[in-house]
């Protein structure tokens, strides 16, 4: 054998153990990526303890969402007892008069929903309505039943029957019966569907998106019967929201409160992150909820969607690296920095709010009568408005920093208009 052919078989001879080396790896470790149907007793499908050891991968990580570490960006996370109103004080301004001057916390994870909704210092008078997205609970049992009658009824009724175990778990996003996504929300489902959409008939990949933005999102219940309903007719932004209010389209609801200062009819946005993310770079990607929030994850070669609903940083290789080919810490640092902005102004329009809010009361105590104050009413609705849409978001500007940042553009210059105009009036009461 010549010096050639004698380096030539070597080289095979280093591939066929190398090639063999791979085979035997790849099929001696397992790399099962389906999930097999289990079938959960009728009498428990409504809990969590009975998943745990058919879904033990799933059940784990949700059991996750119990981890009340910061955010990787200092903004949101999940501490008990951090509140808003101390990071903000204008909150306590803007929300005078109204419940959430009272206590206005970090939302920790969904394992806790039900623990800190009997706790929260807002919950005295409220309605059934509250804990629609609390519990499949308030669909499986109370709306198959008796459809909206349970979200007139006094809160310490409808939330008397619900067990423990039985707060938002795995029946709150999937089927029991065929563990497939469910959207059984029925505001946000009839209020899809006047839109033209159709979300139970949605792709597979539009449901990921549609099984959270059935409860985050922006909603009010209605005068007429108590239900849960959504501003989405004219658009999915915090103008056309606003104009869906103003124009009647909500039946009897007009407001949530009259401001305690200013006396002007005041609305309360609540987490309209399914809105600021549906005209995103990343929704028009076909990038949905759960690729970020809840990635795809491998444990001992099965693989299974992370149920531990979580900030992306905090899963950067499987969240973010997947898509983008920057390094980790070049992606938190953009993140950061949209986190930065978007606080910065967040505060500027908050405390320009305030001070509308001030200075109307100021011009009722010189004398200016409702009929003069009554356009300055209006644009400090509408700046709150829009500073709040923005506050109560959980992304700190990250799902649509456009949109973000025109939305507090919108509340700044509104806010000073109302501050001009109320100086005007004023003038004219002296």
């Amino acid at each position: 054998m010549s010096k050639l052919q004698k380096i030539i078989a070597g080289i095979a001879a280093v591939c066929v153990v190398f090639f063999g080396f791979v085979v035997v790896r790849i099929t001696a470790a397992p790399n099962d990526n389906s999930v097999k149907l289990a079938k959960i007793p009728q009498e428990k499908q409504l809990g969590k303890e009975a998943y745990k050891e058919a879904y033990p991968l799933e059940y784990n990580s949700f059991m996750k969402n119990n981890d009340t570490s910061p955010s990787p960006t200092g903004y949101g996370g999940a501490q008990e007892g951090n509140s808003h109103l101390t990071e903000q004080p204008e909150m306590l301004e803007n929300f005078k008069g109204y419940k959430f001057a009272i206590q206005y916390d970090d939302d920790r994870g969904h394992t806790y929903a039900g623990e800190d909704f009997k706790n929260t210092k807002r919950l005295p008078g409220q309605k059934g309505n509250c804990i629609t997205c609390k519990s499949s609970y308030m669909y499986d049992v109370y709306y198959k039943q008796s459809g909206w009658d349970y979200a007139s009824k006094p809160i310490e009724e409808a939330m008397g029957p619900i067990e423990d175990d039985q707060w938002f778990g795995c029946s709150t996003c999937h089927d029991p019966e065929t563990m497939e996504l469910r959207v059984y929300q029925q505001g946000f489902i009839d209020s899809m569907a006047r839109r033209g959409i159709d979300v139970n008939n949605a792709s597979h990949n539009d449901k990921r998106a549609y099984v959270c933005a059935q409860c985050h999102n922006e909603y009010y219940f209605t005068k007429e019967d108590g239900r849960v309903n959504h501003p989405f007719d004219n658009g999915l932004d915090a103008e056309s929201e606003y104009q869906f209010y103003q124009s009647g389209q909500a039946g009897g609801f007009t407001q949530d409160w009259i401001h305690a200062d200013s006396k002007a009819p005041m609305l309360k946005a609540q987490h309209p992150d399914f809105e600021a993310w549906a005209t995103s770079v990343h929704a028009d990607a076909g990038v949905t909820c759960v690729d970020c929030h809840m990635p795809y994850m491998r444990e001992n070669g099965q693989k299974y969607t992370s149920h531990w609903m979580t900030n992306p940083l905090k899963t950067p290789e499987e969240s973010c690296l997947k898509c983008h080919d920057e390094s980790a810490e070049t992606l938190k640092a953009r993140v950061q920095t949209i986190g930065d902005n978007t606080f910065k102004l967040q505060r500027i329009a908050g405390q320009t709010v305030a001070q509308a809010h001030l200075t109307i009361k100021a011009a009722m105590d010189a004398g200016a009568t409702d009929e003069q104050l009554a356009q300055p009413r209006q644009l400090v609705r509408e700046a709150q408005w829009y500073w709040d849409w923005v506050a109560a978001e959980n992304s700190m500007g990250f799902h649509n920093p456009d949109k973000i940042m025109r939305t507090l553009g919108l509340a700044i210059d509104k806010a000073h208009q109302s501050i001009e105009q109320t100086n005007a009036a004023m003038k004219g009461s002296l």
